[in-house]
């Protein structure tokens, strides 16, 4: 009983790290039949890194057109 908890935790998160991401996704309760806890965290793992990209992605980004902006 204490893994379902903690897999209804997990999908929560990944729930609300789309949501605050941009993605708008709602996850049926029954995906936890078929997902262990372990895949649940490593999808959690998989969203921050991914979004870790694309702030690093749009820093770099950011940069370059201030380099753009400075130039002559």
């Amino acid at each position: 009983m204490m893994e379902l908890e903690e897999k209804q935790k997990r999908l929560k998160e990944i729930e609300e790290l789309l949501t605050t991401y941009g993605g708008e996704l709602e996850i049926a309760p029954y995906v936890l039949n078929y997902l262990s806890l372990e895949e649940l965290e490593t999808i959690i793992v998989n969203i921050l890194k991914k979004q870790s990209n694309v702030i690093e992605e749009n820093h770099e980004w950011l940069q370059q057109f201030k380099k753009y902006l400075k130039e002559p």
